[in-house]
């Protein structure tokens, strides 16, 4: 059987663009936490702890994206389709071809601007799954799609 597709090199882009973004929010949000604190409370926090907590889990989730982006793959074979994922607890799906009923695609704003898709593969029967690889390439998804012949 042949190796596992990686996820392309836009998924690790976009991933790391969510952290960035969500890390803004956080920072809104933790701004007016520490402002509230001090008005409410009169307790004197130090601003380079909340900076340097924020900034220990802001590196630590840019990391675990790299490591999380090189864990996932998938392969469609003649009778199954895999998608590996997971750093700590590493997940196998698979799928045997026959149960496949449809696969979808959907994309977010940040997705389309960067020609990425969430595909999800959709089975017959309550004991198969429906599968998802999210951040896949437009390409890859209509290839499965073409290999399926679902398109």
């Amino acid at each position: 059987m042949s190796s596992l597709e990686p996820l392309g090199p836009a998924a690790l882009v976009i991933r790391r663009t969510r952290i960035v973004l969500e890390g803004a929010v956080g920072v809104i949000v933790l701004a007016a936490a520490w402002t509230a604190v001090r008005r409410v409370w009169d307790v004197h926090l130090t601003v380079w702890a909340l900076v340097a907590v924020g900034a220990i889990v802001f590196v630590g989730a840019w990391l675990w994206a790299g490591v999380d982006h090189r864990r996932w793959g998938w392969r469609l074979g003649e009778d199954l389709f895999e998608v590996q994922r997971g750093v700590i607890v590493r997940q196998t799906a698979l799928v045997p071809r026959s149960r496949i009923q449809n696969v979808t695609t959907s994309a977010g704003p940040l997705q389309t601007r960067f020609g990425l898709v969430t595909l999800t593969v959709h089975t017959a029967g309550a004991r198969t799954r429906n599968v998802s690889i999210e951040d896949l390439d437009v390409g890859h998804a209509e290839a499965i799609r073409r290999r399926l012949g679902l398109a």
